[in-house]
């Protein structure tokens, strides 16, 4: 007699690592029934599996038949390694995200720092609730007509246009009006200060996370060193993933999947298709920069110390810095605290011109209209704050980050490859090409000036060319004799 027993789970489990389930056969003992999957390995046929085999130092998951594998792990382990997996991109799964749509990102140029007047009319509207102020400014109008031209409040006969509520107005003292009022200000005003934290943060670690990128492209130009053509274009390219890293992760903070618009300069096709196939398509990126950085460590075109570097200044700042803004973009406020708020808001704002009619009358129009732009408008603006990877004109500009980005790396790997950069970088060199400067200059203009001005020049000239002599005689001969012959009067 058998029954079914709650099995309590071990470190080492092999019947959870063959996939079976949580309850387990016992006996009237108490003792365990051997399950049909435990595993023998000295009974198994094939020679890799044999007991003797894995106490080898040659024995390793690859020796592994696709069936031993099966039965050891189970076809939906987590374990099991995805020999099955796709991973690579095709231009049928492009299809899918070729006709996705992007909103083209609306600015408005102020400078916060300038005068109010100069800022745009568009600029004082709330980017957000036109619906709700509309709706509201309709509910205004409503109300004070209907108590206007009506005993809702009072005999309005017998009062002016500006107080037309008698004292028995249950609106009248206003401290409902008033309570709503003030939890309203309350929860705006925590909302809105801790988005606008959130903001800042944001703006830290897009700097932290370009900063980073820049600092790698520097490492990758100046510390891998290149001799073949195949090797320049393993660096472009990996050149080229730095950049698309940022822009990826751009891509990923709007859900956006198509990536050609934004890379179909910088990488191939096949590696736009390969970075659309993964999952996460930053992480996929820094995958392939690191995968470039280790090949050549084991080429020996890499220092470990270098690689170490590049690994604590510029990759994993680069990480946290993804991860950080990802999680700000799924961890939004709650949904009960936004739902509660705006339902205060809704009654705040429904009760405001009943209060204001009684001593404004037909001017509650007005005041009640503005203390809805100014509710709606604090509303908006905390909202705007609460996600600034959209494309609205209060959001962060991703795209100029991106492509300033792009075009500081590429101008990088362009110094670095370019075939006259002795001329930008090496100090003699430069410092050459300054002398020659300067002689072709004030060779042109002693012709020009008068004789009192063509000693004072000759001698300023003869000076910088003094000063420059010693240098050239000691590190180039040849040049120091032109110099020399230069320096004649």
């Amino acid at each position: 007699m058998s029954k079914t027993k709650k099995k309590t789970k071990s470190f080492l489990d092999i019947d959870a690592m063959c996939g079976d389930d949580d309850e387990i056969q016992v006996d009237d003992n108490n003792q365990f029934i051997e399950s049909n999957r435990n595993i023998d390995f000295t009974q198994t046929q094939s020679k890799e599996m044999t007991m003797e085999s894995m106490e080898s130092n040659n024995f390793t998951l690859n020796t592994w038949s696709m069936e031993e594998i099966n039965r050891v792990l189970g076809k939906t382990h987590p374990y099991r390694p995805t020999f099955e997996a796709n991973l690579i991109g095709d231009i049928y799964d492009h299809a899918q995200v070729h006709g996705e749509r992007r909103t083209i990102k609306t600015s408005i140029e102020f400078d916060p720092k300038a005068v109010w007047w100069k800022a745009p009319l568009v600029a004082w509207l709330p980017t957000k609730n036109l619906e709700m102020l509309a709706f509201f400014l309709i509910w205004n109008l409503c109300i004070v007509m209907i108590t206007g031209n009506s005993g809702a409040c009072g005999d309005y006969k017998n009062f002016s246009t500006t107080s037309f509520c008698d004292e028995n107005y249950i609106f009248r003292d206003g401290n409902f009006v008033f309570l709503l009022g003030m939890a309203v200000l309350i929860l705006l005003a925590f909302r809105g200060n801790q988005n606008v934290m959130l903001y800042q943060r944001c703006n830290q670690e897009w700097e932290k996370l370009t900063g980073a990128a820049r600092n790698l492209t520097r490492q990758i130009c100046f510390r891998v060193s290149t001799e073949t053509e195949k090797e320049a274009w393993e660096r472009r390219r990996t050149i080229g993933f730095v950049s698309a890293a940022v822009m990826t992760l751009k891509m990923h903070l709007r859900n956006q999947r198509n990536a050609v618009p934004d890379l179909g300069n910088i990488l191939v096709h096949q590696d736009i298709l390969n970075i659309q196939k993964s999952i996460t398509m930053p992480l996929f990126c820094l995958d392939n920069i690191n995968y470039f950085l280790v090949y050549n460590r084991n080429s020996d075109k890499l220092s470990a110390e270098s690689l170490e570097s590049i690994e604590g200044t510029c990759l994993s700042p680069m990480v946290e810095a993804i991860v950080s803004l990802m999680s700000v973009k799924s961890a939004l406020s709650p949904a009960s605290h936004t739902l509660h708020t705006r339902i205060i808001i809704l009654l705040f704002l429904i009760f405001l011109p009943l209060h204001l009619v009684v001593n404004y009358g037909f001017y509650a129009l007005l005041f009640a209209f503005l203390g809805d732009l100014v509710v709606l408008g604090l509303e908006s603006m905390v909202t705007d704050a609460e996600n600034p990877f959209g494309n609205g004109p209060s959001d962060m500009d991703l795209d100029a980050i991106c492509f300033s980005l792009y075009k500081d790396l590429s101008a990088t790997l362009v110094r670095v490859e370019f075939e006259l950069r002795d001329q930008i970088f090496d100090t003699w060199e430069v410092t050459r090409m300054n002398e020659e400067m300067i002689y072709k200059a004030t060779t042109k203009e002693l012709k020009m000036l008068t004789s009192m001005q063509k000693v004072t020049k000759q001698g300023r000239a003869q000076c910088v060319r003094n000063a420059t002599k010693s240098l050239w005689t000691e590190s180039d001969d040849s040049y120091g004799t032109d110099v020399s012959a230069l320096s004649q009067p």
